[in-house]
């Protein structure tokens, strides 16, 4: 009876510091929500996450004591995704002043210090470029966006909601132009201008005349987060010390890096 009780006692122990480890190891990580964004967030030949906001994160994440992983989310779920503890934060050309249903995306997350200028811009077919000259031209039009983004809030804007499609990611975006289902698409400018003109979207150009408001990217974290402050401390010590505009200068984006403090 001795050697069953101390061969539980011996098994409940193992079992608590298996837990003990195990959560640990998650206080360790962190998981940052992305989709498939071209030179931000992609995968390479291996199945291996590259692009600028990768290596970001994974230098904000050396100087915060923290393993960086990447979850690939469908965009109109990221506060379901933040919310509930899947990820710890979203880190993907995320747009901090910007809203979501009316409500301003401030009220809905806390924020890092803006790092990223962008633009929503609008992208047609080439033939059709003539057709838009100003933003009555995309009254009645069909357009594609992805769900959830500021995209996405401009295009009900314009145009009828009943003819504004959702994408799951914004690169998804890109292939409905290109095949004529709509008749144009709202996307990130620094996205856009990685894509269009080339390779299978050589057919596809930006709308020059139409300028949208600027933007300013951020990384979001769920209400509260102790993270927030960590993550705003990394990112003043890699604008300091040049790691950051390294990461911009590799991935075409130095032009655009512009480190807030505070965000309107």
């Amino acid at each position: 009876m001795k050697k069953i009780i101390t061969l539980l006692l011996c098994v409940a122990m193992l079992c608590s510091a298996c837990v003990a480890l195990a959560s640990c190891g998650k206080d360790d990580v962190l998981t940052c929500g992305v989709t498939i964004f071209e030179n931000m967030n992609e995968k390479d030949a291996n199945g291996n996450w590259t692009g600028f906001e990768t290596e970001f994160a994974i230098e904000v994440g050396k100087l915060i004591g923290m393993d960086v992983e990447f979850q690939e989310i469908e965009w109109s779920q990221k506060y379901n995704e933040l919310n509930s503890g899947a990820i710890d934060c979203v880190w993907n050309g995320f747009t901090a002043n910007s809203s979501d249903d009316g409500i301003p995306r401030k009220d809905l997350v806390d924020f890092s210090y803006g790092y990223m200028l962008n633009q929503q811009c609008i992208v047609v077919k080439t033939e059709n470029l003539s057709k838009f000259t100003s933003e009555a031209d995309l009254a009645g039009k069909k357009a594609c966006t992805e769900g959830g983004s500021a995209g996405e809030a401009y295009a009900k804007t314009v145009t009828d909601e009943d003819k504004v499609m959702s994408a799951t990611a914004q690169i998804n975006a890109f292939t409905e132009v290109k095949s004529g289902a709509v008749d144009f698409i709202v996307v990130d400018i620094v996205l856009a201008k990685n894509i269009v003109g080339k390779n299978d979207y050589s057919n596809l150009s930006i709308v020059e005349s139409i300028e949208l408001d600027s933007e300013i990217y951020a990384v979001g974290f769920k209400k509260g987060s102790e993270l927030t402050a960590k993550v705003n401390a990394a990112i003043k010590t890699l604008e300091e010390n040049g790691k950051l505009m390294e990461i911009a200068r590799k991935y075409g984006f130095e032009n655009v890096i512009q480190i807030s403090e505070t965000i309107e």
